[in-house]
């Protein structure tokens, strides 16, 4: 009799995951690496991710009927060296999701979301850019408050992920567009309004966003990339405005270009340079990176970066004084 229950109560747990395994996805990446930097920097471990991002994250999906969907995504950072939440968004690593956490409803028309949210502005940075990973950090802000704590080491263009945001995003044919908002939620500096526009036909791609983040500071970007068989050229522009009047304000170009080497081979060039209303702070950054596929899922990575005026030329750990950093590593997702 026992045995039958535990049978039962066995089959009934299956059903119960494979319900719950229909349109959910776990998923992740992983990486690991060294880095070296020049001025007495040590070669470190990196284990939250010096080319994508070492994260997890849950997300799925629901058909309403009637054309609509509603949808969920769940994210967050972790560390391979130490097991431990890192690669944080605006909430910090004592915060299991602190990349994504948020709910959509959606149909041909668009599709609106609620909760913790990517940043459409910075979804025009990244995707015109040529080929560079996480280490490669545009020096955009000369202002550490004005850049949620960024500073012009890390050129977060005001914040990768936004809490408290709604969001709407709709494509109709080549055009492509992004608007969101979030609430101050009692803190007048975390009311933040962004938006995109977005134009991808054969092989152009342009897009260009503003975000402004009251009494902080306001930004603009424009962008494009263009294919030409294996060679792919990137450029943008990004003009970064104080409103606190304790900071700077800045203008910042990259280019670059990318070229595959073979079906599994790609190498990229890059080159910021940014310009300030501080004369003693114009910062610039050269980045080259290589990457090879192993497989699908699994890539080989390396880069060698210099930089001027405190520039960013590692994610991990060779910062300070450091002018050129290199590193390699490996990347596997899941």
């Amino acid at each position: 009799m026992k045995k039958t229950q535990v049978a039962l109560a066995a089959l009934a747990l299956a059903a119960s995951s494979a319900a719950l395994a229909d349109g959910v996805t776990l998923y992740g990446t992983l990486e690991a690496g060294l880095t070296n930097g020049n001025h007495g920097s040590s070669t470190r471990f990196s284990g939250a991710g010096e080319w994508g991002t070492t994260l997890w994250g849950i997300k799925g999906e629901e058909d309403l009927g009637g054309g609509l969907k509603t949808a969920f995504h769940l994210q967050g950072g972790l560390e391979t060296n130490t097991g431990s939440i890192n690669n944080p968004g605006s909430l910090g690593t004592n915060t299991l999701f602190n990349r994504l956490a948020y709910v959509t409803v959606g149909g041909q028309m668009g599709t609106v979301g609620l909760g913790l949210q990517f940043s459409p502005f910075i979804g025009t940075y990244v995707s015109t850019l040529a080929l560079a990973g996480n280490n490669f950090l545009v020096p955009v802000c000369a202002n550490a408050s004005a850049c949620d704590g960024g500073g012009i080491n890390q050129g977060s263009t005001g914040g990768f992920f936004i809490p408290n945001s709604v969001t709407y995003a709709g494509s109709f044919g080549p055009v492509s567009a992004n608007v969101l908002y979030a609430t101050k939620n009692g803190d007048d500096t975390s009311q933040v309004t962004i938006g995109n526009l977005s134009y991808a036909a054969d092989n152009l791609y342009v897009s260009g966003a503003i975000s402004r983040r009251k009494d902080s500071y306001s930004n603009w970007i424009v962008g494009a990339t263009y294919t030409m068989g294996g060679i792919k050229l990137a450029a943008n522009y990004i003009d970064h405005s104080d409103k606190s009047g304790s900071g700077v304000d800045s203008k910042t170009y990259t280019v670059g270009a990318s070229y595959g080497l073979t079906d599994a081979t790609k190498v990229g060039v890059n080159y910021s340079k940014t310009k300030t209303t501080d004369s003693n702070i114009d910062p610039s950054l050269f980045n080259i990176s290589l990457q090879h596929n192993l497989s699908k899922r699994t890539a080989l990575y390396a880069f060698f970066n210099k930089g001027s005026d405190g520039s960013m030329v590692s994610y991990q750990g060779t910062t300070g004084s450091a002018t050129r950093g290199i590193g390699a590593g490996i990347s596997h997702s899941f």
